[in-house]
């Protein structure tokens, strides 16, 4: 309890990571097993269940990974990842962070409101095979219909989105805290497309906006341009992004014979609730005057 219950206004609380390593906040390998399934249904209300799907086949993988690399890190295994709270659930604000390698999600409750940003989820290895076969590939979904998208572009609405031959080799915003300046603004706007696109895009805009539960908010999805680096086919290096002035998805697959995934869900401005907690504290000092 010492480790994993923290005073909210920490500066570590905003400092969140993707890669392997020791977290602020206790790891679930020190916990007992009903501890453990305790942790694991805070996970699953937290995001809504095809993301809590996802990030519990993507927490598996470090068991695969591990046997790829020979079994040579303890720091590739399934329960090494790590939970830390943020002040106390009876009292706003507080907050919490459920994050390991490829996974993290940071949720913060402000003003009556809670919000989930930055929300991260990777994969390595990307895709599982048995042969031509797939076994095992959590981001398959956002992988596929970023392709479709891309291909269902006329040949000037690709020449737009496609603003670079070459993917980045990770996510551009990487573990930033927050995004105090916006990427640069490239690719087709949705609001131009039409037909398969348009309803390839929406699907794929979808896809990103349902990690997050019913009671939780909703990065606004507007104004959003689709934009694509690298490769127009799988195998070889991609990347894509969705973005507007609210809405913010990174995905980026370069690494590991382009065999390792990185998707990120952030709301440009707001991300770790800071507009949430803006709004209270007015509210607290409007009380107190």
């Amino acid at each position: 309890r010492h480790q994993a219950l923290l005073p909210f206004d920490r500066a570590d609380r905003r400092r969140w990571a993707y890669t392997a390593g020791d977290r602020t906040g206790v790891p679930l390998w020190r916990l007992s097993r009903s501890q453990t399934k305790t942790a694991f249904r805070l996970l699953a209300v937290l995001v809504a269940p095809a993301a809590f799907a996802r990030a519990t086949a993507i927490m598996a993988l470090e068991d695969v990974l591990d046997q790829l690399e020979g079994g040579r890190s303890e720091r590739r295994h399934s329960r090494d990842y790590w939970l830390v709270l943020f002040g106390l659930p009876t009292a706003e604000p507080w907050g919490l962070r459920f994050e390991g390698h490829h996974v993290s999600v940071n949720a913060t409750v402000a003003a009556g409101e809670l919000t989930l940003t930055p929300l991260f989820l990777g994969a390595s290895p990307a895709t599982v095979r048995d042969g031509d076969q797939v076994v095992l590939a959590p981001l398959q979904i956002e992988e596929r219909l970023g392709f479709e998208l891309v291909h269902s572009l006329s040949v000037e609405q690709r020449s737009t989105a496609v603003f670079s031959e070459q993917a980045p080799d990770d996510i551009l915003t990487r573990n930033q805290p927050m995004l105090d300046k916006p990427l640069e603004s490239v690719g087709v706007p949705l609001s131009v497309l039409s037909g398969g696109a348009a309803i390839t895009a929406a699907e794929l805009v979808r896809i990103y906006v349902d990690r997050f539960p019913d009671m939780a908010r909703r990065p606004v999805a507007d104004d959003l341009r689709f934009g694509w680096a690298g490769a127009l086919e799988p195998g070889r290096g991609h990347y894509y992004r969705l973005a507007g002035p609210r809405f913010l998805v990174e995905l980026d697959n370069t690494q590991n014979g382009a065999n390792h995934v990185h998707t990120v869900v952030r709301d440009p401005g707001a991300d770790f609730g800071e507009d949430l907690l803006a709004a209270h504290y007015r509210s607290q000092h409007a009380g107190s005057a």
